[in-house]
């Protein structure tokens, strides 16, 4: 019992509330000292009281879906792309509508997510980098491996090819059992001996007219996945498990069986609904789409097309790459599906938390960009459903909330310690986090939470750090001291400002207008601030 909660607040009436198997104590409490009355509700007042018995670990199953935007299903206010299982998980889940990345590229996100660090504390800054290159923390699996946990994993989790190695899943200490890839991995499709190379690789898209499901590397870590939730119930019962699974797609190249395709006709396919860079652009700012157009058809209709930063691709294409997109979304949602239908079916949901996010966004056209590497909403904005048994169910939440909470509200959902803030250095500090748990939420999805939602992307000399409030999307462009890792706020680069109430679709950029000035401002201030002045309230754990 904190002594210092028990001097400050007096309780006039108490109810204790059962949660992931352990209890809230709520209080309408007045404070000793100013006399006020204030309810003490989870993080609402804010003081979390849990105390969940060892006995009550929960098993975790974790689904990353790799490039996936928060654009699809009844789930994302999307019907045309057809995603009914991602649909169904939603029913029995809080869904997330405003969670961001912290850097819109596989790796850094990855790294900053699997580590609950933000990329200028991991130093991973590029797909390339390794998150122990800052210090030999403990990752998310790892953390559930030593507190007890059977752990296991298949498909893209980490980035490959940066940590431990490929064959280990990159963190070969974090997994109890051996990892699973499938073939193929890089393109997660078929046929395997597909050219790679900047000038050589495949085409973007294929429908393919004889691969079924099972012959196709997201259908492999499907099929792995099942056979994985088998062996745990069966020869690891003893112990609660972590599984996390990672599908390839709708990664670039979008290739799937064609009957997903087939789900889309050319003509039906939508177009985006701002198709040109926003006016006022610094010119800094905009990403010259070289991951898509390093594949050979999409650089020729660039070509045909005559692309640039100011001309978009022709409407045919643009909606035969959409199409494309759509069709290998549904593809790994049917993958997701068999997934959940066999957690089900082996009478695991009720003791399960599941939770599936997508690394970051992806443009389709949007601002007159292709894929991601940029710091606009469609790149940042990413899809977060979380499915607890305490939990809320088919509910929404519109807090402002970030990849980085994915390592603690994991550990909180358990029934595990929560990782505690990092300090400033922490490069020795092995297991805490720049995050914050999202638990409160799972059980009140409307309770107030944070300010803003912080990404960032660099380019070439330059770092674009932005920040999403409720209204505004602000961003700075400024020099980066690659030896610290830290920004140098007074050289500054350029600067956006959008209004999402007047400006939806990041049509105009208002940083330079006067009227703005005071905004910019006051914006500029939280930024430089930035993460440790963001949250609200405090958590105290008995």
């Amino acid at each position: 019992h904190d002594s210092s909660f028990v001097s400050d607040y007096r309780c006039n009436s108490l109810r204790v509330v059962p949660v992931y198997g352990g209890w809230i104590l709520e209080c309408v409490a007045e404070m000793a000292s100013k006399g006020p009355l204030v309810v003490v509700l989870l993080a609402l007042g804010s003081f979390l009281l849990v105390a969940p018995p060892a006995s009550a670990k929960r098993n975790v199953l974790m689904i990353a879906v790799d490039d996936l935007r928060p654009h699809f299903g009844q789930v994302y206010d999307t019907p045309q792309v057809l995603t009914p299982n991602m649909d169904k998980l939603a029913t029995r889940s809080v869904t997330f509508k405003r969670t961001y990345c912290q850097a819109a590229t596989c790796g850094v996100s990855r790294s900053s997510l699997l580590t609950g660090r933000r990329p200028d504390t991991t130093h991973v800054l590029s797909n390339g980098g390794c998150f122990r290159s800052a210090g030999n923390w403990t990752s998310l699996p790892h953390y559930f491996k030593n507190n007890g946990y059977t752990t296991a994993g298949g498909g893209k989790i980490f980035h490959p090819g940066v940590c431990d190695g490929y064959e280990f899943g990159e963190d070969k200490l974090a997994w109890s059992l051996p990892y699973y890839h499938a073939p193929c991995p890089q393109l997660g499709s078929l046929p395997c001996a597909e050219p790679r190379g900047p000038k050589t690789r495949p085409h973007s898209w294929f429908s393919n007219e004889t691969a079924t499901d099972n012959q196709v590397p997201d259908g492999m870590i499907a099929l792995n996945a099942i056979e994985q939730l088998q062996n745990l119930t069966k020869s690891h019962s003893d112990t609660p498990f972590f599984l996390a699974v990672g599908f390839h797609k709708p990664h670039l190249p979008h290739f799937a069986p064609k009957k997903y395709f087939d789900m889309y006709p050319i003509g039906n396919v939508d177009l985006p609904a701002n198709p040109d860079v926003p006016k006022g652009l610094p010119n800094v700012t905009w990403n010259n789409c070289n991951e898509f157009l390093s594949y050979q058809d999409a650089e020729a209709e660039a070509k045909k097309d005559h692309f640039s930063q100011q001309t978009p691709l022709s409407d045919m294409d643009t909606k035969t790459h959409r199409r494309a997109y759509y069709a290998t979304t549904s593809f790994v949602d049917a993958q997701i599906g068999r997934v959940l239908e066999a957690l089900d079916s082996m009478g695991l949901t009720n003791n399960t938390v599941v939770m599936l996010w997508g690394d970051h966004g992806w443009h389709l056209g949007e601002n007159n960009e292709w894929a991601k590497h940029t710091n606009f909403e469609h790149a940042t904005h990413v899809p977060l459903i979380v499915s607890s048994p305490e939990g809320q169910h088919g509910t929404v939440s519109q807090a402002l909330t970030e990849l980085v909470d994915v390592y603690p509200t994991l550990a909180d959902l358990a029934g595990l310690p929560v990782p505690t803030e990092c300090p400033v250095d922490s490069s020795n500090v092995d297991v805490c986090t720049e995050g914050r748990s999202l638990a409160p939420l799972v059980l009140k999805p409307n309770m107030t939470w944070s300010p803003a939602a912080f990404s960032q992307w660099p380019k070439g000399s330059a770092m674009g750090y932005t920040m999403r409030t409720e209204r505004y999307r602000y961003t700075e462009w400024v020099s980066y001291n690659h030896t610290a890792h830290v920004p140098v706020w007074s050289e500054l680069k350029g600067t956006e400002l959008y209004d999402f109430v007047s400006d939806p679709t990041e049509t105009l950029n208002h940083a330079s207008d006067v009227k703005m000035a005071d905004l910019v401002h006051q914006l500029s201030a939280q930024l430089h601030a930035g993460w440790r002045h963001n949250a609200e309230g405090r958590t105290v754990r008995l």
